[in-house]
């Protein structure tokens, strides 16, 4: 009992010493010319300037943050407004975290904080403040300047559809404004509704390749800039504040990086402010998910009729492979998929029943994962890490990668001579069948989810058996399509990579 109590005490000792020694670390940083007092500070919130008053002490210590009057969201950016003093003043420390759902308004505390802070002479990077880039200034700036927004049209009627999550959901129509979870969900409603796809978006996540789409589309339309508000991180929750201020008739969201949860987590105030939510899963299954939503789409924006032809489209690529009954064969080549894998670093895998390795079963690929997937607790028959030693027992005849090169939209061309295959200099990777016959290659990681989806079924489906698929272009049939139902040439991007 004694040791216990001596070990508390101890712990208890070392977490004081270390909190003085960061105020010590802190305030040796802090010039000891401090003239205590009150100090303002200015910063750029969400709708206005935030203006804070903050009290400091000779020795540096921040004893309060008052938050002037504000135009803030009720409810959402005014939390911040409440908790990001509060932690500031308790952390004594400009490093915390923002308020979910309320970033712009969080980092506006936090920088108008640190103006206050430079006016009382203090250097807030003691505080573990960091300056904000000129990129992400800029970006803050675009999204919360005043621009014109997209004219909502009169409701006429509405529209009742049933989600893939099954919930009923009723849209106001005629759609005048849209937000979507990551820049790619674009690709489905651009077929449908053409250069007015662009017109009517208001607010996307930062996912799904969203650079590219800015370096094509941004020219193409100026005013992207300043009217699509960014309503996510990378696989992060939404920022509640900015959806409700670029109020979208309707949220669209995939359910790639969590989307759906974070969705559903703030489905009550979405009702609340009269945003429906739709939830889409692509790829659910791959030889129809992106038809059903390409259908469930053509509702919402009122283009039944073009839904039609383009899932017809779709579906006539996704016939070419059914009509092979592949998934029956018994002479399947064996083939290994690895997400972000590098000589030194293991990515993931998948079994036949997700993500890409369901994409190259349906292409008649045999995928060596799923012995060992499939009979799994901890990968729930999905995605986990293989050893690679057993890989280089099932010695697979192709090796299938993703998400190692920025492939995709806008993709430097270069790329098809300068990419590099780390993994196959992994411990007796090249004795591999696959790297022995130049079988390696890759594949743009989120073309999975694409509404062109068919193209890599059929680019694999042709690689295992190209005598049964001689007379497929897949690369012709990509053509037609983009120049049909896009506003850009195929050649805009590098979707596959070979091993050479």
């Amino acid at each position: 009992m004694k040791k216990i109590i001596t070990m508390v005490t101890l712990i208890f000792m070392v977490t004081i010493l270390s909190l003085g020694c960061s105020n010590e670390v802190r305030n040796s940083q802090i010039s000891t010319e401090i003239d205590g007092g009150i100090y303002k500070g200015i910063a750029k919130g969400y709708h206005d300037d935030i203006n804070v008053k903050v009290e400091i002490d000779n020795e540096g210590v921040i004893n309060s943050i008052i938050v002037g009057d504000n135009t803030e969201t009720e409810g959402i950016g005014t939390v911040a407004i409440e908790k990001i003093p509060e932690r500031i003043v308790e952390a004594q420390s400009l490093k915390i975290d923002a308020i979910s759902g309320a970033t712009v308004t969080s980092d506006a505390v936090i920088n108008a904080t640190a103006n206050a802070l430079e006016s009382s002479g203090v250097d807030p990077v003691s505080y573990g403040y960091v300056i904000p880039s000129e990129k992400a200034a800029k970006d803050i700036e675009k999204q919360v300047k005043n621009v014109k927004m997209p004219e909502k049209k009169p409701i006429t009627g509405s529209v009742t559809i049933t989600d893939v999550k099954g919930r009923e959901v009723t849209i106001d129509t005629p759609v005048s404004t849209f937000g979507i979870s990551t820049m790619d969900v674009i690709d489905y409603i651009v077929p449908l509704k053409g250069e007015d796809a662009f017109n009517m978006l208001v607010a996307t996540g930062k996912s799904g390749g969203k650079h590219a789409y800015d370096d094509i589309y941004f020219p193409m339309f100026p005013n992207l800039e300043g009217q699509v508000g960014i309503i996510s991180e990378h696989n992060a929750p939404f920022d509640l504040e900015m959806i409700l201020s670029k109020d979208p008739d309707v949220l669209i969201v995939n359910s790639a990086m969590q989307a759906h949860k974070w969705a559903l987590e703030i489905e009550p105030q979405l009702k609340e402010a009269g945003i429906p939510l739709v939830l889409i899963d692509v790829p659910s299954t791959v030889d129809t998910s992106v038809q059903e939503t390409i259908t469930l789409l053509g509702k919402i924006f009122q283009e039944e009729e073009k839904a039609e032809e383009v899932s017809a489209f779709i579906d006539k690529q996704f016939d070419i492979v059914r009509s092979k009954n592949l998934l029956k064969r018994t002479d399947k080549p064996t083939f290994y998929y690895e997400k972000s894998g590098y000589s030194e670093v293991f990515g993931s895998t998948s079994s036949s029943d997700s993500g890409w390795g369901s994409v190259i079963a349906f292409a008649g690929g045999e995928n060596i994962a799923d012995s060992i997937l499939k009979e799994s607790g901890a990968s729930k028959g999905g995605r986990n890490v293989i050893d690679p030693e057993y890989v280089l027992k099932a010695d697979p005849e192709y090796i299938i990668l993703s998400g190692v090169q920025s492939l995709g939209l806008n993709c430097d061309k270069d790329i098809t001579k300068t990419a590099e295959f780390d993994i196959i200099n992994r411990t007796g990777w090249e004795e591999l069948s696959a790297v022995q016959k130049g079988n390696v290659y890759e594949i743009m990681h989120e073309m999975s989810r694409t509404v062109y989806s068919f193209y890599p079924t059929l680019v694999f489906a042709k690689m295992f058996y190209p005598d049964e698929f001689s007379d497929v272009n897949p690369d012709a049939i990509l053509d037609e399509f983009f120049e049909k139902y896009t506003l850009i040439d195929d050649d805009m991007g590098v979707w596959t990579l070979k091993y050479k």
